[in-house]
């Protein structure tokens, strides 16, 4: 995996319908190229597909991640998916040290007070590091039975061609092609993370409905993903200031990051090839004065679970029965 590759997993992450050919003409590559890159990346397991999800207006509800520290060094299998079992959980994983990592939406004061309860009342579990995330919400609006028909062929298949989703919904190619650029296009830019890894510009991620984003395993294809939890001084313009550092000294290592809306605590996510540049990330860190403390995590790949976000479109497609 190099820089191109890292360029169009990001493209698809920000619309998994990008054609090859634009992908081919910001990249000077051939649509050849990017194709057989694509069929690379999907073959090492670093690209799993794509889904569609709500953007957080669309469920009326916030994002947030948790660190679950429990008695066993090595968590099982089956306590995991106990974990994964309530609904407000859309994904965890198994850390080295015996942690779990889990990410989920809560809505409201009661609902941050009944996940924060189930983790920390699990039998096993020693302590809860919460928080909530920054992330743009994006738009709230009123879905038509025609926006819905397209949405539910864009769940079963991301990438479906238009002229397949007007056979299955008899809308128009038109039609279809104005619902998709009114709840999903996001002209450009990355709008579901706070901290974003680049800065593309033009997006209005206050207008978008909906995400479709690639599924990615950035541990496959002989990598390493791990993740820095960055402990700093008080102060949005330290935590720019300190993304901004790491964006220049590893253009590539460096992935993504997001922020947790509860303190001065930064979440960043790097892919590497040997463990030694992890230390050698920690160790700027730790000689940036922003920096209160650095602690990397390592984990296995993350489990998803049936969560709010299959409940909020199994009761959306309801209404396409009547």
């Amino acid at each position: 995996m190099d820089e191109i590759d890292k360029n169009i997993i990001f493209e698809l992450s920000v619309n998994y319908r990008v054609s090859y050919q634009t992908i081919a003409n910001k990249y000077n590559l051939s649509v050849n190229a990017v194709k057989k890159r694509i069929q690379k990346l999907k073959s090492d397991g670093i690209i799993r597909g794509g889904w569609l999800v709500p953007m957080n207006a669309m469920l009326g509800m916030e994002s947030w991640v948790a660190l679950v520290r429990t008695e066993d060094p090595i968590p099982s299998d089956a306590f995991l998916d106990g974990i994964g079992a309530h609904k407000s959980i859309d994904s965890a994983s198994i850390l080295t040290d015996g942690s779990i990592l889990c990410f989920g939406h809560y809505a409201g004061a009661k609902g941050l007070e009944e996940i924060g309860t189930f983790l920390r009342q699990t039998p096993g579990v020693i302590s809860v590091d919460f928080h909530t995330i920054l992330s743009e919400p994006g738009m709230r609006c009123e879905l038509s039975l025609s926006d819905l028909k397209v949405l539910q062929c864009l769940r079963q298949d991301p990438r479906m061609s238009i002229s397949d989703i007007s056979q299955n919904t008899r809308l128009t190619p038109r039609r279809i092609r104005k619902i998709i650029q009114n709840l999903i296009d996001e002209k450009g830019s990355e709008p579901e993370l706070y901290l974003n890894w680049d800065s593309r510009g033009g997006s209005r991620p206050d207008q978008v409905s909906f995400k479709l984003s690639v599924n990615w395993d950035l541990n496959a294809g002989g990598h390493t993903a791990f993740m820095i939890i960055i402990r700093h001084e008080e102060g949005r313009e330290f935590r720019s200031k300190i993304v901004d550092i790491l964006k220049e000294t590893y253009p590539f290592w460096f992935w993504y990051s997001y922020a947790s809306a509860f303190e001065p605590v930064i979440f960043c996510v790097f892919v590497v090839e040997h463990m030694r540049e992890a230390g050698d990330i920690i160790e700027t860190l730790r000689q940036t004065p922003e920096v209160v403390s650095a602690n990397a995590i390592y984990g296995y790949p993350s489990r998803r679970y049936h969560s709010v976000i299959d409940e909020y479109f199994e009761q959306l497609f309801k209404r396409l029965e009547g």
